[in-house]
Order: C-alpha cells, then structure tokens, then sequence
C-alpha cells in the first residue's frame, strides 16, 4: 500500500508519492477512471484522491469527461524528457531503422525496469500486419524474447528472487531458465508467442559492465521461420547491437 511507504523510507515524500501512484493508475485496459475507481486503485479514500486528481487536473496531466478522468496528452512530456536523458535510444534508432528497412519488418530495443521490459526505441514497417509497439510501452519481461535477453543479463541471486516471487501468469518457469541458459551461452534468443502469431529474435546490447538493453526484430510467424531468424536476421541484429556498443562506449 502506498500509504505504508513512508514507514518504510522516511525520505519518501508521501504526497509526491501518492500523486504518482494516481498517475500510474490510469492503465491501457482503464483509461477513463471515476474518482471511486482512483480510490480503489491507489488505497487512497476519496478525500484525498479527490484532491490529487482536481491537483493534476489543473496542472495539465489529466482531463475529464463527465465524471470519468483521463490522462491527458500532457503527460508526454515526462516520458519525453526520460528518453531525452537516455543516450541508447538515439544512438540506436539509426541501427534500427536500418534493420527494419532491410527486412521490412519492426526493430525495437528495450530496457529492464523492475520486472518489466520497456521500449525506449522503435521502428515500425510498412506492412500492413507488422507487429508494431508504441514507445514506452512495458510487457513484463518474461513474455517476450527482448525481455527474457534482458533477464539473462541479471546476476544469478537477482533471477532467483524473480523465479521464486508472486505469481506470474502464465509463466513456465522451466522454458525460462532454458531460455537464460541459451542466451548466456548464444547471445540470442528466438522465440514464439502463439496468441500473438509472432516470432521474434533479439540480442542484447552490453555496456557498464553488464547488459543494458536488448535490441530485436519480430515478425508474423507465417512470413519467417526460424532458420531464417537464425541464419539472416541473427547476424545483421549482433553487428548492430555491436555497433550500437560502440557508439555507447564512446559516448560516456
């Protein structure tokens, strides 16, 4: 519960807190949420969540439609200034635009925060079934090939915690363990997701003495099969996430 926090750090500001944890309730499956929707959503009472959302109300980062708020277009401009301060999108999306032309498919890098794997890059095709994404965007981390890259890179005590924690739907933890295996001894991972018809392939890209993105290409599973991931698209995405290491290096 967000009220708790403080108890936990006394440096937390709590009310800086808690307007966050309102903002973060407006998810992609609730985008227009009632004052009680708020309150139930951030264990704040009504009150209170009454004063946080007329706050951001005026401020700019939500606006209404009756009696349902909704974020408002405003809020872009965190997102903005977090991408603005990372160097690797920039100096990825060349790489990657490159990549998408070649093959006519989506390219995407992706960080881990938490246990969630965000994009901070992406390059959309100009098929009309591509399997695009939108920038800022998070899947948790086990539910797709940049993520599961992105898990490998963690120390082995950190993966322990995350494979013992709170349930996580659907994940078959057996198939993810062989996953990190696989990409610690490859440095690549290709996989499917069903639901989706998706195949994908991704690398990860090292800097700081550690892994701190990963990079990939995905297409619908009936234009390319695996060999071809492996044998055409593997190769062009390690010589960019190398490319992309490069310019890293020598950019700090």
């Amino acid at each position: 519960m967000i009220v708790t926090a403080k108890e936990a750090d006394p440096e937390l500001v709590t009310s800086a807190e808690r307007g966050l944890a309102v903002l973060a309730a407006f998810r992609p499956e609730q985008p227009a949420m009632t004052l009680s929707d708020v309150a139930k959503a951030t264990g704040l009472d009504r009150a209170a969540a009454r004063r946080f959302l007329h706050t951001l109300l005026a401020r700019g980062y939500l606006r209404t439609e009756g009696q349902h708020f909704r974020l408002h277009p405003a809020v872009l401009e965190l997102g903005d200034a977090y991408l603005a301060a990372l160097r690797l999108p920039g100096l990825a999306l060349p790489r990657l635009a490159a990549l998408s032309a070649r093959f006519n498919e989506p390219a995407s890098m992706a960080v881990l925060e938490g246990d969630q794997a965000v994009f901070v890059a992406h390059v959309p095709s100009n098929r009309l079934m591509a399997a695009n994404v939108a920038v800022g965007s998070r899947v948790p981390a086990y539910r797709s090939s940049l993520g599961r890259v992105l898990l490998a890179g963690k120390p082995d005590e950190w993966l322990a915690g995350y494979l013992t924690g709170e349930s996580r739907d659907g994940l078959d933890r057996p198939a993810l363990r062989a996953d990190i295996a696989s990409i610690r001894r490859d440095g690549w991972l290709t996989s499917d997701e069903p639901d989706a018809g998706v195949r994908s392939v991704a690398v990860p890209v090292h800097g700081d003495g550690g892994t701190v993105a990963a990079i990939g290409i995905s297409s619908h599973a009936d234009r390319v099969s695996h060999s071809a991931l492996a044998e055409t698209i593997r190769p062009a995405l390690l010589e960019a996430a190398h490319r992309i290491e490069q310019s890293y290096a020598g950019n700090q």
